[in-house]
């Protein structure tokens, strides 16, 4: 009983005092800042699901962490801890989700009005019941794009938008979207088939949709769907004020159902984490030792979060290493800080932030070989180019120095994507992985030429084969700038070559 007792106050009510703070705090913050007052410059998927998912980690970190270390998980590996760890994520991340879908439509009410003009004066509304309206279906507007899904880009989604305006209402759209999803991993000759297959159905039920079946309207806030509409008036009216557009979507439930069961799941989705967690901490026995250095306030032996940090200290003993990873992950973040899906942005996305493609290119645009380099197509290519970056660079950053490596990650980059818009005419490339490739050529060639000492050869030739081979043979079943790959891989290796004619010993002195 006292084992339990030591669980329930040093673990558990911790966890649930931090958990409903953490609710508490980013619920208000939503509502005060991006429903009350407007002034978040983020999508809403952003602020309904990643901001929420990565929100937990930060207060786990700084004050439950190192309380789950009491617990004598089996094992004694921090993969163990960071289950819990994740555990406590997930738990405190489900009822904030869940709060988002039910504030985002409980905060406002059903406003009718008799023109969808009238929208226009209703700037802090959200939902409308207009009285009478007439479409101009004649003179709709289109734009179709398509995004990738699902783990390891799984899925194909296509997305058409078809802005239609009201009659008599200046800047005011009703709103019709098709969507369909299929796999990623079929043909590109049965994609285009689906391809033509969903622009002809969707065609045929657009012929005969009915405006006026919608029972009330939403108008949309900052999201991908909005923007998808915006195109779409763009391409018509390319110099209209984006910020004036007012796009509303048919709803075709009933308003006051709106909400369904969604509030009483906020306090359902919570108590399921809790009670999980509960069952989790009272599992394992105290580890006395732990408790006893917990009590006394002292640091963990073996930290991976410090280790992890110093890393990515920039003053730290992997100066050029740190800065080139803060570098691709800064870019990452002002991308999505200026509204590109944090999953998977459009190519015209990525081709308007510097993406690299051999038109541009040839045309003046020779900056865009620089660019592209530090741009991803979503969080999970930029996290596995952040892998791949951090085991190469800090091989090489001993040996061949600061300023080296990052004018060799830069010069391989560039090689890369001049080596990609050669072989691609039409493909828009963007990422690290070339200027990455790079750095492996590197290490390929201090391993071939020996400067690396003879005990760290077979580590360079596992690493080498893991990353680079493995990365090269998944490239070959497409969806992988390839071209890119060798044309950094090469450089890479005939660039480490010439360093190793003109400074060998330099090089051994430095790799022993």
């Amino acid at each position: 009983m006292n084992n339990i007792g030591i669980k329930l106050k040093e673990v558990y009510l911790p966890f649930l005092v931090v958990s409903i703070g953490t609710i508490l705090f980013y619920n208000l913050f939503r509502w005060t800042f991006d429903i009350k007052l407007g002034v978040l410059p983020l999508k809403e998927d952003l602020l309904n699901f990643w901001i929420p998912f990565v929100l937990p980690w930060v207060p786990i970190l700084i004050w439950l962490r190192r309380r789950i270390r009491v617990l004598n998980i089996r094992g004694k590996r921090d993969n163990g801890y960071f289950g819990y760890q994740f555990a406590m994520v997930v738990a405190m991340a489900a009822p904030i989700i869940v709060s988002q879908n039910y504030l985002e439509k409980a905060s406002f009410d059903l406003v009718s009005i008799s023109s969808p003009y009238e929208a226009k004066n209703e700037k802090n509304e959200k939902y409308f019941d207009i009285s009478s309206f007439q479409v101009s279906k004649n003179t709709s507007l289109s734009y179709i794009t398509a995004r990738t899904s699902g783990k390891n880009n799984d899925n194909l989604n296509f997305y058409l938008y078809l802005a239609c305006p009201f009659e008599n209402s200046d800047n005011v759209w009703y709103g019709v979207e098709y969507t369909k999803n299929l796999s990623n991993r079929i043909s590109d000759n049965k994609k285009d088939k689906e391809y033509r297959n969903f622009l002809q159905k969707s065609e045929r039920e657009f012929h005969t949709y009915d405006f006026q079946n919608a029972k009330y309207f939403e108008k949309l806030g900052y999201s991908d769907d909005r923007d998808g509409f915006i195109e779409a008036i763009k391409e018509k009216n390319p110099a209209i004020n984006e910020s004036e557009q007012i796009i509303l979507v048919p709803k075709f439930d009933v308003f006051e159902e709106r909400l369904g069961n969604t509030f009483p799941w906020i306090f359902g989705s919570f108590g399921i984490g809790a009670f999980i967690l509960l069952l989790m901490i009272l599992i394992p026995k105290i580890d006395e030792k732990e408790l006893r250095d917990f009590k006394k306030d002292k640091p963990l032996k073996e930290d991976d979060l410090k280790d992890m940090l110093k890393f990515l200290d920039p003053r730290g003993p992997n100066k050029a290493t740190a800065i080139l990873l803060l570098l691709n992950i800064s870019v990452f973040v002002i991308m999505i800080f200026a509204g590109l899906n944090i999953v998977s942005p459009t190519p015209k996305e990525l081709l308007e932030i510097g993406g690299n493609r051999r038109f541009e290119v040839m045309n003046g645009e020779y900056w865009r070989l620089f660019t592209s380099i530090f741009i991803h197509s979503g969080l999970l290519h930029l996290f596995m180019n952040l892998f791949g970056l951090g085991l190469g660079a800090s091989m090489l950053e001993g040996i061949i120095g600061r300023i080296q490596l990052v004018i060799s990650f830069i010069v391989c980059g560039i090689l890369a994507s001049m080596a990609s818009i050669y072989w691609h005419e039409n493909t828009i490339s963007v990422g690290a992985s070339g200027a990455i490739f790079g750095l492996y050529g590197l290490i390929l060639a201090f391993t071939v030429f020996k400067i690396y000492p003879a005990h760290m050869r077979g580590m360079t030739w596992m690493l080498l084969g893991l990353y680079a081979g493995v990365s090269l043979l998944f490239g070959l079943l497409g969806g992988v700038d390839n071209a890119a790959h060798f044309g950094g891989l090469i450089s890479g290796f005939f660039l480490g070559g010439i360093l190793i004619l003109i400074e060998k010993e330099k090089l051994i002195k430095n790799g022993s």
